[in-house]
């Protein structure tokens, strides 16, 4: 166990491309401090100390109606919504209220690392499904579902980050979309939506959720204010039906401690109400884009020429696939040895060696001459690494 007071996954002096973390300099804005400030000082900060209502504190969830039903055209109310503490919390209560012990989830290969760990954590069958330039193909996914149920093992839920995906930051089509949610209403099984990286959109108007295109039909999407506005929050929101929200409300673990993080969400509640976050976000688009064209450059300038790489139209990530003589495990550890942190590609699967020869590069929490710096190292590690084989 190691302690220290730095953020998770830091190592001091090194070039950090490893997590997806937001740019320390975005955190605590001035308008976030005024926020806190007026919550603490103001009458009803007695009451949001104590335990909170199980679904949230009202009026987050208030606001988040109106951003989600103007911003996806979705007629939303509150009973639709539910505050959770982050993405984390819940994708652990839906693993546990919607997937039996020993029951089928399908994955992305690649995917999220710690969904894979939540889900393997409470014993849960995970069954992946490849993907490609325009995201999880929905052929593959129908032939995977086919095969379970002739084993009489009919999944679950379909875990995806469809949008700025972690870790290749593509997106998922439309058109596929509609595909997914014909086979979810055919097969029977729930879509989780991780869309914590919507908001962050560099060049073009994102595709709908699948929670707009299904009209909510067998699909829960999971929000957060993570990598919009600070992790250290630990908040987020979870959009259903009524009777999703009701079920996740109901569980245990929600009844006993009630509401998600009360204390913040009144703050939050506060900041967002002023109309600061929009502004933020904008911010943080403009600044978080800037980073991915240095990142593009510098790939485009030093990588060897059998190096391939994503081109994302938002979030924080960028896959690359290294020849097949070059092992991700090899390049990882050399580039460590020079000051650079980055992930290699085996903890993204459900079968770890599929990732061998994949890198994810994050490009949000970097400055950009480190980003620069630290593509430039990773090229010159991968020359060292092939030569090594």
């Amino acid at each position: 166990m190691t302690r220290n007071n730095l953020p998770q996954g830091t190592v001091q002096n090194t070039i950090s491309l490893l997590l997806g973390h937001p740019d320390p300099a975005t955190l605590l804005t001035a308008e976030l401090h005024h926020a806190m400030q007026h919550a603490i000082n103001s009458p009803q900060c007695l009451t949001a100390l104590q335990y909170g209502p199980e679904q949230g504190t009202q009026s987050l969830i208030d606001f988040l109606v109106r951003k989600i039903t103007r911003e996806q055209g979705v007629s939303l109310r509150s009973e639709n919504i539910m505050v959770v503490a982050g993405a984390t919390h819940a994708v652990d209560m839906l693993a546990r209220l919607y997937v039996k012990p020993g029951g089928v989830v399908l994955v992305e290969a690649p995917t999220y690392v710690d969904a894979i760990h939540i889900f393997r954590d409470h014993h849960r069958e995970l069954c992946s499904v490849p993907i490609d330039e325009d995201g999880l193909i929905p052929g593959a996914l129908e032939t995977q579902v086919t095969r379970l149920h002739e084993q009489g093992k009919a999944p679950s839920i379909l875990y995806t980050v469809p949008t700025f995906h972690n870790p290749t930051g593509r997106t998922l089509s439309e058109t596929r979309r509609h595909e997914i949610i014909e086979l979810a209403r055919r097969y029977d099984f729930l879509i989780v939506e991780d869309d914590v990286y919507r908001d962050l959109s560099f060049e073009s108007t994102v595709p709908a959720s699948f929670y707009a295109l299904a009209n909510g039909d067998r699909v829960v999407s999971i929000g957060s204010f993570s990598k919009t506005l600070a992790p250290g929050l630990r908040l987020g929101w979870l959009v259903g039906s009524e009777d999703a929200i009701q079920r996740c409300i109901n569980c245990g673990t929600t009844q006993m401690g009630g509401g998600a993080n009360p204390f913040m969400a009144y703050i939050i509640a506060e900041y967002c109400r002023s109309g600061q976050w929009g502004q933020h976000i904008s911010h943080l688009q403009t600044r978080y884009k800037m980073r991915r064209d240095v990142a593009l450059s510098a790939l485009q300038q030093y990588m060897p020429a059998d190096v391939e790489w994503t081109h994302p139209a938002g979030g924080f990530f960028i896959w690359l696939s290294l020849p097949k003589n070059v092992f991700a495990q090899h390049v990882k550890h050399l580039a460590f040895q020079q000051g650079v942190s980055l992930a290699a590609g085996e903890g993204f699967f459900v079968t770890p060696s599929d990732g061998e020869h994949h890198l994810r590069l994050t490009y949000s929490c970097a400055t950009p001459g480190d980003i620069e710096a630290g593509i430039r190292i990773l090229a010159q590690v991968l020359q060292r690494a092939r030569r090594d084989e």
